[in-house]
């Protein structure tokens, strides 16, 4: 049976000024906006009220030890955590190629942002506006020569955008005791009403944040922007405007000497700046404050809506109060939301298949059974696979609602993180150099963060 080849041993590079690390945690938040946010957090809290909002606090701390345990893991070798877990169980690289395909094929977030269009023009059929949606993903994708530079910098436009629609939001509709109720909230530690749908629920909490297979992505993104022993292993290159060069499909180390070390704890405060600052901290701002709206304008009228209704209720609302405006506004802030997420779960979703046929066709265990890919570069499968998945996806949309698919990707993804958190554990505390390895207090955290996904994904099952 073939191994994966020996890490090869070269300098750790030295950190570039910050601004030119920071961007991952920009497109994990793109994640963090959509959707669960949009959609299950304000059902919640309309719901069951503004105490539930410990567990969007718990979810989102949870998976900022994830990301940046995924970031360590690909900062220190260059691998994704996809080959680094396939080399220590063979068999979780199938795993996580059909785990992939189960989460992230639906079309939710394509279908949600064609009711929101419908919506936001006032004419033309929600189907059409999703497919043209899906159209732009591909169009966008395509503009640019590397396919995480384009991601990174439409983001840094949108989400900002976003962002500013929702303070000017806020600032409209919110008084200061509603924050006030928030903070007790944050704090209600445990507090789980009664008869609550577990599968929503767990869905909603892996939805604060990236969730799923997602999280994973961390380590494909960083090594893309060429972070730390990434710089060594190549980027993925439009193959019709770009320059495409030869991706390796091998880890790196460095010597663990004073020199490196130095560059380490640089690098590694560099990625938490990146998640702690831009994917928590401006994240659970985010869901913190779509809940408040939520709560604000609907509970107020006893109003539930279930699915994107939640969305379109307020946005109507917010028109009685502020006109065609505060309507236009609310659609516009909704649809920035949406597609910055379905974009980042696309790309991802392609990142992770990608990576997996392309890693395991050249080298591994699996290697003479995915030999008819031997030839096909990691530019190539990128780009002919976001292609089918946008065709895959745009034949989905008419099947079912949006609401539907995402609960199902959600609850998956909760599966998921109980099985993947044990392996990033073993990988980080014994296959890295003990200088490198994690901390007790991360640790602690993602052994929590282990039992409680696992407790819950029990719980559904049991139901």
């Amino acid at each position: 049976m073939e191994k994966f080849p020996l890490f090869e041993n070269r300098p750790l590079p030295p950190p570039p000024h910050w601004k030119k690390v920071l961007g991952v945690g920009l497109i994990v938040m793109g994640l963090v906006v959509g959707t669960g946010e949009l959609i299950m957090w304000p059902h919640l809290v309309t719901k069951y009220g503004l105490g539930i909002l410990w567990a969007a606090f718990l979810g989102i701390s949870f998976q900022y030890f994830i990301n940046q345990e995924v970031a360590r893991q690909a900062l220190a070798t260059g691998e994704s955590f996809f080959t680094a877990s396939t080399r220590v169980l063979k068999w979780l690289a199938p795993l996580w190629f059909v785990s992939a395909f189960i989460l992230y094929i639906w079309p939710g977030w394509a279908g949600a942002l064609g009711t929101t269009l419908s919506e936001l023009f006032g004419f033309g059929n929600h189907f059409v506006w999703a497919w043209l949606s899906l159209a732009l993903v591909l169009i966008l994708t395509f503009s640019g020569k590397i396919a995480y530079a384009i991601l990174e910098k439409t983001l840094k436009i949108i989400i900002p955008a976003f962002f500013i629609l929702l303070l000017i939001v806020s600032f409209l509709n919110l008084k200061l005791f509603h924050f006030k109720e928030a903070f007790l909230g944050l704090i209600n530690f445990g507090w789980v009403p009664e008869n609550i749908d577990f599968s929503i629920f767990l869905a909603a909490i892996v939805f604060a944040g990236a969730g799923g297979l997602l999280n994973l992505c961390v380590s494909l993104w960083y090594r893309d922007k060429q972070t730390g022993m990434g710089r060594y292993v190549g980027q993925i290159t439009n193959p019709i405007t770009g320059h495409p060069a030869a991706v390796s499909v091998k880890g790196y180390v460095f010597e663990t000497n004073a020199e490196n070390l130095k560059k380490w704890k640089h690098w590694m405060k560099l990625v938490k700046i990146d998640q702690g600052i831009i994917f928590w901290f401006l994240g659970l701002i985010t869901i913190i404050l779509i809940s408040l709206n939520a709560y604000a304008v609907l509970t107020p009228k006893g109003l539930v809506p279930e699915g994107l209704n939640v969305a379109v209720a307020q946005a109507h609302i917010f028109g009685d109060q502020w006109g065609i405006w505060g309507f236009k506004i609310f659609l516009l802030m909704t649809f920035l939301m949406l597609f910055s997420t379905m974009w980042a779960v696309i790309d991802a979703f392609t990142r992770i298949i990608s990576d997996i046929l392309y890693v395991n066709s050249q080298t591994g265990p699996f290697k003479k059974y995915l030999s008819g890919f031997k030839n096909i570069s990691l530019h190539h499968f990128y780009y002919g696979l976001i292609m089918i998945l946008v065709i895959i996806q745009a034949i989905l949309i008419p099947f079912n609602a949006p609401l539907s698919y995402l609960t199902i990707s959600a609850v998956l993804g909760g599966l998921a993180m109980a099985i993947y958190i044990p392996i990033l554990l073993y990988i980080n505390n014994r296959r890295l150099a003990k200088p490198l390895r994690p901390g007790w207090i991360t640790n602690i955290f993602l052994f929590l963060a282990f039992i409680f996904y696992l407790v819950l994904s029990i719980q559904i099952l049991i139901n």
